[in-house]
């Protein structure tokens, strides 16, 4: 049987915690939106693996995920701040569910790759500057429609 009230439970402790110290004027830093998301997203964790309703997995590491990137990208200039680390969450969110439903394995792997070709483009870009890679990464979502048409006409079943 599933536990009510996991989820509910941590995020008033949650609330409770952010606004006491904020009451207080303890840890400033953390008093923005991207923590209420952080606590949201552990909330959702611990329904998840508390209450074993795995459902909840991407729900929490997405609302985590983006909690703790929106922190850090407004702290760290180096943190990347663009499509490509809000895709990796969503693919670790994934990830930690197939570990435990084993379903989505196919989407899960393209997200990922999808999210790497994303985050490393750029800095690829300037490291090789050869003219095949060049023309190879405007033309890479090719590899994901030739994947597609593999799946619906070669493999069968």
């Amino acid at each position: 049987m599933k536990k009510r009230g996991i989820f509910s439970g941590i995020i008033l402790i949650g609330f409770g915690t952010y606004f006491l110290l904020e009451r207080f004027l303890l840890f400033p830093s953390f008093h923005t939106w991207s923590t209420l998301l952080f606590i949201i997203g552990i909330a959702f964790l611990g329904q998840a693996y508390i209450g074993k309703d795995y459902s909840a997995i991407l729900s929490g590491v997405v609302f985590t995920g983006v909690g703790v990137h929106f922190y850090l990208s407004s702290r760290l200039s180096s943190w990347p701040d663009d499509v490509s680390v809000l895709t990796l969450i969503v693919a670790l969110g994934l990830l930690l569910q197939y570990v435990k439903t084993k379903q989505a394995l196919l989407p899960t792997i393209l997200l990922f790759a999808l999210s790497f070709i994303f985050l490393f483009s750029h800095p690829l870009q300037q490291a090789v500057t050869s003219v095949t890679f060049d023309s190879l990464i405007h033309i890479w979502p090719l590899a994901f429609i030739l994947l597609g048409l593999y799946l619906l006409f070669v493999k069968k079943g």
